[in-house]
């Protein structure tokens, strides 16, 4: 296609010389006189487009970060040692004949930031041109991708230019994380009841949207409630202000959704998940794959297209921020993956703000300003960062708390000893309700083993006592009736417990040795807590501590001699008729 400037074109002043002059302005003025760097706002190498440029800011960037100064013989120093090319004639070149005063400086400084955004922008219209020319496009498609590309670059100028603002007025606003994410906090406090270690996980979790390429890992938010109008639409609202590249949607196909996550990967707020999952089972199942993939780094999901004439399959990284809010339980895996948030009606006397998106876009955009800058300034070290992690933690749960808390750690004040505690609370109550049919029925069965003082029940014994239970599954298990020997025989097998003959009375039945449970109880229940007066270094919060207490033997004792503690020996799902000495206060 030709393309003709018209007169008006050609009359136009030099885009790309106004931007060279611009930029030399700011790195020359900066060189000379260091002091005027705090005039620039928050601007990065990436906003020059001169290599050379970009090469002198970044050192200039790099001593201004370690709060020290500069001049040519330091700078051409550093250029040299990272392998710049002649340093000593760039740096002759920028200081020649530039006007240093902080009044040019400044507004130079915010002509590089928006011809940045302008050379970026005009990269994807070019895109977007070229895919119009093309007439086996679908033009709807290229009319919304224009409109997101430019209402995207709308906010994040705006985003930038509040950014400028805050940090001219407020140099020090940089370096109170901790004031803003109080900050944040409070916002969310205005519009919602939650409980105090929700708040502060929110507000951090908010936060690790902003510095998501930092992390290996990303926590879900499980939002849940047991009925209707509990505030989880709210909530979502509030976090559509405040996250980055927030898409809020209700029902999602998984194609559109593995789609979305490689192309802009968003911080997605899934609405109404219980509707979704009432739906077709092999939808709800592949949705729940794209989630269960996409909570660490490089998670993808295979899904297969048209290509060539063909179907051809295609991998779609689809790790990003994601909150699911229903009403409900999620589905074990995803559950897993999330920090649960369970929601309640506001009752009489609570009291909160009523939300009006528009009054409160100033305010959010404000929070978000703050947040951008105070990230971008800790980028680096939040890629560095190695926590301390809660023990009594599992490795998913350590896994989603570590970016959160080294957003923490980095904040400062009392967060970092606020944040351990609220993910503690959190995670600890995850744990229980979360619990597997398979694990809830080992921590009942070790209660009635412990209660009866019985080394060996039969089957029927043991179903019968499960079926008393009050609270549990068992009386009415999947509503068909009380637990039956078969069906406890089918839960048990996967961790290689299996019915065997145990002698009741003058009859020989099928049952289960108490003895044949111990792998069992030590590999997944938490270790009961001590129940004789005395110092102990393990509290509920840290089964790790406790395990490391009570080791199982390595090898099986001799039949017919008690084993020192409760743990026994158990492999491969036989175990020897063993009398188990007791250590609680039944013990003989």
């Amino acid at each position: 296609m030709l393309k003709i400037k018209t007169q008006k074109q050609r009359d136009l002043p030099d885009l790309w010389q106004i931007a060279f002059d611009d930029e030399r302005r700011v790195v020359g003025g900066c060189l000379l006189y260091p002091a005027l760097m705090s005039k620039c706002g928050v601007l990065a190498h990436t906003h020059f487009t001169n290599s050379d440029f970009r090469s002198v800011w970044s050192v200039m960037l790099e001593f201004h970060k370690q709060g020290g100064s500069w001049d040519f013989s330091s700078v051409e120093s550093e250029l040299a040692r990272r392998g710049t090319s002649g340093p000593g004639a760039i740096l002759e070149r920028l200081s020649e004949g530039v006007v240093a005063t902080a009044a040019a400086i400044e507004r130079a400084a915010a002509r590089v930031r928006q011809m940045s955004s302008r050379c970026r922008l005009l990269k994807e219209l070019e895109t977007l041109q070229t895919s119009l020319l093309d007439p086996a496009n679908d033009f709807d498609q290229n009319l919304q991708s224009t409109r997101r590309t430019i209402e995207s670059f709308a906010a994040e100028y705006e985003e930038n230019h509040l950014n400028h603002i805050l940090t001219r007025s407020n140099p020090g606003a940089l370096s109170t994380g901790s004031r803003f994410l109080d900050e944040i906090a409070a916002f969310v406090q205005r519009f919602v009841i939650l409980k105090r270690s929700e708040l502060l996980v929110i507000s951090l979790w908010i936060a690790h949207t902003w510095a998501f390429e930092a992390s290996d890992a990303t926590p879900y938010l499980a939002v849940t409630s047991a009925e209707m109008r509990s505030g989880k639409t709210r909530l979502l609202e509030i976090l559509e202000l405040l996250v980055r590249s927030p898409w809020r949607t209700g029902r999602v196909t998984p194609a559109v959704l593995a789609r979305k996550a490689e192309n802009d990967c968003p911080t997605l707020l899934l609405d109404e998940w219980d509707a979704t999952a009432r739906g077709n089972q092999e939808f709800t199942e592949t949705l729940r794959g794209i989630l269960n993939a996409g909570h660490r780094r490089n998670g993808k999901v295979s899904v297969c297209g048209p290509k060539n004439g063909g179907y051809q399959p295609h991998d779609f990284r689809v790790f990003c921020p994601k909150v699911i809010a229903g009403i409900g339980k999620l589905p074990a895996t995803v559950a897993d993956r999330s920090i649960q948030i369970r929601l309640k009606r506001k009752a009489l006397g609570e009291n909160v703000e009523r939300f009006r998106t528009k009054l409160l876009l100033g305010e959010g955009n404000r929070l978000k300003a703050q947040l951008t800058a105070w990230v971008s300034a800790h980028l680096k070290n939040l890629k560095e960062a190695h926590p301390e992690l809660p023990e009594s933690l599992s490795d998913r749960q350590q896994d989603g708390a570590e970016p959160l808390l080294a957003i923490a750690d980095a904040a400062g004040g009392d967060w970092p000893s606020r944040a351990r505690a609220a993910l503690l609370e959190l995670y600890s109550s995850n744990n229980g309700a979360e619990e597997s049919l398979g694990v809830s029925l080992l921590s009942d069965i070790r209660d009635i083993f412990w209660e009866t003082e019985a080394h060996e029940l039969s089957s029927r014994e043991l179903v019968g006592a499960l079926s008393k239970l009050d609270g549990r599954p068992w009386p009415s298990l999947d509503h068909s009736g009380p637990i039956t020997p078969n069906v406890l025989a089918r839960i048990l097998a996967p961790f290689d417990i299996f019915p065997r003959n145990v002698r009741t009375g003058r009859l020989v039945v099928k049952g289960y040795k108490r003895a044949c449970f111990s792998d069992g109880w030590y590999r997944y229940l938490t270790p009961l807590a001590p129940t004789v007066p005395g110092p102990t270094d393990a509290t509920p919060l840290q089964p790790a501590k406790e395990l490391t207490q009570v080791q199982p033997p390595k090898k099986a004792p001799e039949p017919g001699v008690a084993a020192s503690n409760d743990v026994a020996f158990a492999s491969g799902g036989h175990c020897s008729v063993v009398a188990v000495a007791r250590t609680d206060e039944h013990a003989n």
